[in-house]
């Protein structure tokens, strides 16, 4: 099934055979729901950690207090230094609430249902922008020249990132999941170095937007609200978690759409039903393998696995979104399915901020790609297809197109 680690002897759960194509990985979930809901394995950057499929299990545990996000928690098994899992606690993914609370409130008023619509025009400009490029070169990259474009723009937009810097942040963000350790401290570095000099003149000459905002913020006692630190975390995580994970489910969303052509037809016919489909989507594609490290601050049990103190847990949330006792036949796409209770955006209080706008973009992105082009296919054979190698986000390294 998989190789093991050479040093606990663990199986790798996910190891190449998990990341060798886009269908890969969904013959694994299966073997793993055979063999039960919590499994103990290692990754490449982590160390021993206990791996939670289960759709209940991972249910409960995004609620569960004694799982918590601060490293002060670890043993020592979790062992990653890499960017953005990795670092030390004191950002809005590294901590718990009360702390997590108030620099979430920061970030969560963007997003409200009531400023949602504000986004729809300029999506909708991107969107038609970037097809009117691939229609007249008759085909291209669903990445590179599609679903990369859009969320990386919205989000920068919304942090206002000057135009000058959007595209060495852009090549930064590629990197940042599933590198190495030289190149992710590299991307860090370079990540930092940028948004640095964005922070230095927004507090000069602050813009109306969400970077200036946190910048400028002050208490109930006129005091910055956030320091720098803060600050710098919440640009980089915000740019990360707006950009790469959308752009993945856009991309692994149109490849889902062209291997179903009676559930593309339909959609066509009916465009109304995209919203169905991409809630369908996030349940078996996921927007993330596994959720952010946790640390079990005591001894307990997961569907009567004993988790020792300090040990790590990874929720695997796409997962969980095929797990066979809550989904009937889950690797099928079914739009109709009465139950869409997907976690592809987490739960209890590090639920996604940005989910209802990543719901918007995706929605958009396919529906307006299908629906222009009805002879769209795919320019290279399926098997060709590759994943990137990262243990966090999946996404796909290229998907070449005609019109």
């Amino acid at each position: 099934m998989a190789n093991k680690c050479p040093v606990h002897g663990h199986r790798k759960l996910m190891d190449d055979d998990y990341f060798a194509s886009p269908y890969a990985a969904y013959e694994r979930y299966a073997t793993l729901h055979e063999r039960g809901t919590v499994h103990r394995t290692c990754l490449d950057d982590h160390g021993q950690v206990w791996l939670v499929t289960g759709h209940a299990e991972v249910y409960s545990a995004l609620r569960d207090k004694r799982l918590a996000r601060p490293r002060e928690y670890s043993s020592g098994d979790f062992t990653s230094q890499r960017f953005p899992e990795g670092s030390a606690t004191g950002t809005i993914v590294t901590l718990d609430p009360p702390e997590h609370t108030r620099l979430k409130k920061m970030i969560n008023f963007t997003f409200l249902p009531r400023n949602l619509e504000t986004f729809r025009p300029r999506v909708h400009q991107l969107v038609e922008a970037r097809l009117d490029a691939i229609e007249a070169a008759g085909g291209g990259d669903l990445v590179g020249d599609y679903a990369a474009i859009l969320p990386i723009t919205i989000v920068c937009d919304v942090l206002g990132i000057p135009d000058e810097y959007r595209q060495g942040l852009k090549e930064m963000a590629d990197l940042a999941f599933g590198s190495d350790d030289e190149t992710n401290a590299r991307v860090r570095s370079t990540m930092s170095k940028l948004m640095n000099e964005i922070r230095q003149q927004k507090t000069a000459e602050p813009g109306d937007d969400l970077f200036s905002y946190w910048i400028h913020a002050k208490n109930a006692d006129g005091e910055p609200e956030l320091d720098v630190y803060q600050v710098m975390a919440l640009a980089l995580l915000t740019m990360l978690g707006g950009y790469d994970t959308t752009s993945g489910m856009i991309s692994r969303g149109a490849l889902a759409l062209l291997d179903d052509p009676d559930t593309l037809d339909r959609l066509r016919k009916d465009p109304d039903l995209f919203d169905e489909a991409v809630e369908e989507m996030l349940r078996r594609n996921g927007s993330v393998h596994h959720g952010f490290r946790r640390f079990a601050t005591e001894d307990l049990e997961i569907d009567g696995t004993k988790i020792g103190k300090g040990d790590t847990v990874l929720l695997h949330l796409t997962a969980a979104g095929n797990d066979p006792k809550r989904f009937p036949d889950p690797q099928v796409l079914d739009i109709d399915r009465a139950d869409k209770a997907h976690v592809a955006f987490g739960g209890g209080p590090h639920f996604c901020s940005g989910s209802e706008l990543a719901r918007m973009e995706v929605t958009i992105a396919l529906r307006e790609l299908f629906t222009r082009f009805p002879n769209i296919k795919l320019a290279v054979p399926p098997e060709s297809l590759k994943v990137r190698h990262s243990p966090l986000v999946p996404a796909l390294v290229s998907l070449p197109v005609t019109v």
